[in-house]
């Protein structure tokens, strides 16, 4: 019946369809299997000049000792074409102990150029960022043994990765027991990947928003997981 509930709760709270979002998902973060901060994925659609603008927000941020031990405190915010959910900017603000990045990156696919701090770098569009496709693969089929291929913007760098989805799972979060399918990315060129940029998503089957119930982040010095606590 709570899972009844909650899915209801959901279908209403994100209107029933899945391409006019407002939400805020609120994580509880844990960083070598302890909790020690609060993480948010916010998204929203603004209008810019007569335009539809959808703009994400994540941001993680350490809670209480663990502030003091190994502070975090991550901000990316992305404004995202609302009909084919590509970029047009990302700025991040990084804070993970010692490791700082500041980062502006503008996206103009009308001239094919990437504007990443004083570089201008040619580009084929389309291509995606990580946390746009958070919201992406929630329209799409999620089947165990799909796949899709995407260009991934990761600063001045593209890459082109596979996201595998795998069997149904459940698994268990603050929210309570899902039933899950994860979608893991792979590089297709054999490489590994390097310091961050890594998004590993675990979607509940239990409703028809797909809500992204878990996630896991690597970051430059280790891996953030984020578990669903709450829905604003």
């Amino acid at each position: 019946m709570k899972k009844i509930i909650l899915s209801l709760f959901l279908y209403c709270a994100l209107g029933g369809q899945s391409n006019k979002w407002t939400e805020t998902l609120i994580y509880n973060a844990y960083f070598g299997g302890i909790y020690v901060a609060e993480g948010q994925l916010k998204i929203d659609v603004q209008n810019t000049g007569g335009d539809s603008v959808i703009h994400i927000l994540f941001q993680a941020k350490t809670k209480s000792v663990a502030d003091y031990i190994f502070p975090i405190n991550d901000k990316i915010n992305i404004d995202v074409n609302s009909k084919r959910w590509t970029p047009k900017s990302i700025k991040k603000v990084i804070r993970e102990g010692e490791y700082q990045h500041d980062s502006f990156t503008q996206l103009f696919p009308e001239k094919n150029i990437i504007i990443y701090k004083n570089d201008t770098i040619s580009y084929n569009p389309p291509v995606y960022d990580p946390y746009s496709l958070i919201y992406l693969f929630r329209k799409k089929t999620l089947i165990s043994g799909n796949n899709f291929q995407f260009n991934i913007i990761d600063g001045g760098k593209i890459t082109l990765l596979q996201f595998d989805v795998s069997p149904v799972e459940k698994i268990r979060i603050p929210m309570g027991e899902y039933n899950t399918v994860k979608v893991m990315p792979m590089r297709t060129d054999g490489k590994s990947f390097k310091n961050a940029g890594q998004l590993t998503i675990w979607y509940s089957t239990e409703n028809i928003n797909k809500i992204p119930v878990k996630i896991n982040i690597k970051l430059k010095f280790g891996s953030l997981k984020l578990e669903l606590a709450r829905i604003i």
